[in-house]
């Protein structure tokens, strides 16, 4: 049988988006729901907003608390999160696990907390996360699986290579060797 040879002038088609359950993070999709601003602080529609936390939950996990309450926000066409909007998205918070960590409050599926869980690669350019943004549980297992880097002249700045973050700011650098201290042995 032959083989074929790349035509070397194809333009590339871009890839299908990598299927649920590849290990790949993905921002959870709500255009499903129903978003109604109107209704937003109705009792009424706190099984929908029940819903769409869950989906938030179930699709991103580890994820930070403001970052959940952006999610339902945008979904309803705003672009601010005020405390009346978190007030209302914290009541179905109930259900979940939490950690405290030094970018923030971060949300787990019940039972699911863990020292290390999974780094999960962003699924494509939307769906990149801050540094902040993930789990020191997350960012330890890279650490943990890349124990070299440790001995590199700068850690956090080999970390964020391998994480693939192109600009390492103050703030980033901090929270990588957060993780890094966490995992050294």
């Amino acid at each position: 049988m032959a083989q074929t040879q790349p035509d070397p002038g194809a333009v590339d088609k871009p890839s299908e988006p990598a299927p649920k359950g590849d290990g790949r993070f993905r921002i959870a999709d709500l255009s499903s729901f129903h978003a109604n601003p109107d209704k937003f602080f109705e009792f009424s529609y706190r099984q929908t907003l029940h819903d769409m936390v869950e989906a938030v939950i179930e699709a991103e996990a580890p994820v930070r608390e403001d970052i959940l309450a952006q999610r339902i926000a945008r979904a309803h066409g705003w672009q601010r999160t005020g405390r009346r909007i978190r007030d209302q998205i914290a009541k179905h918070l109930r259900e979940v696990d939490r950690t405290e960590e030094s970018s923030g409050d971060f949300l787990w599926k019940r039972g699911t907390v863990a020292s290390r869980v999974a780094y999960r690669p962003p699924a494509g350019p939307a769906h990149r996360r801050a540094v902040g943004e993930i789990a020191i549980a997350e960012l330890s297992d890279v650490v943990e699986a890349n124990l070299a880097l440790l001995e590199e002249d700068d850690p956090p700045l080999v970390l964020a290579r391998l994480i693939d973050v192109e600009r390492l700011s103050a703030s980033a650098r901090s929270r990588l060797e957060e993780a890094i201290e966490r995992t050294r042995p």
